[in-house]
C-alpha cells in the first residue's frame, strides 16, 4: 500500500471516530480501531474529565475545512507522522468545539499489516 493510500484509508477511519466521539457513541470506537486500554466507559469518563477541564461542554465532528490559527501560520489540524522504519504512521488531529480549535488533541496510530492498516487509538488528551 502506497503512502497516499494509506493516509486516506486513514483519514476514513479517524473521520468515523472523531464523529464518534462528538456523538459520544464510545462504544463504537473499538469497531473502529483497537482500544487496548480503553474500555467505552473510561473512554466516556476520560473525554468527559478532559471536556470539563478545558471548559467545554461538547467536541465537534469532522468536517473538511480545516481550523486555522492566526498567530501560527504553519499550524496544521492534521498531522500525520510516518515512522522512519516503514512500520505506519502516526496521526495527531487537534479537536474543535464550535468551530474553534481548543486544547483536546486525537492520537491514534495506524500500523501497516499485510496489504490493510491497523488502526490503534492511543488517546485523547490536552497537548
Amino acid at each position: 500500500m502506497d503512502r497516499q493510500t494509506a493516509e486516506q484509508k486513514a483519514i476514513e477511519i479517524l473521520k468515523q471516530v472523531v464523529d464518534a466521539l462528538a456523538e459520544k457513541r464510545y462504544g463504537d470506537i473499538p469497531e473502529l480501531a483497537e482500544m487496548e486500554n480503553w474500555p467505552p466507559e473510561m473512554l466516556r469518563d476520560h473525554v468527559a474529565e478532559h471536556l470539563q477541564l478545558c471548559g467545554l461542554s461538547r467536541m465537534d465532528s469532522w468536517t473538511e475545512e480545516r481550523v486555522t490559527s492566526p498567530t501560527n501560520p504553519c499550524y496544521t489540524q492534521l498531522n500525520i507522522h510516518h515512522y522512519n522504519n516503514g512500520s505506519g504512521f502516526a496521526v495527531d488531529y487537534d479537536l474543535t468545539s464550535d468551530g474553534k480549535w481548543n486544547d483536546l488533541t486525537l492520537q491514534m496510530e495506524f500500523l501497516y499489516e499485510g496489504k490493510g492498516l491497523r488502526p490503534i487509538f492511543l488517546d485523547v488528551h490536552v497537548m
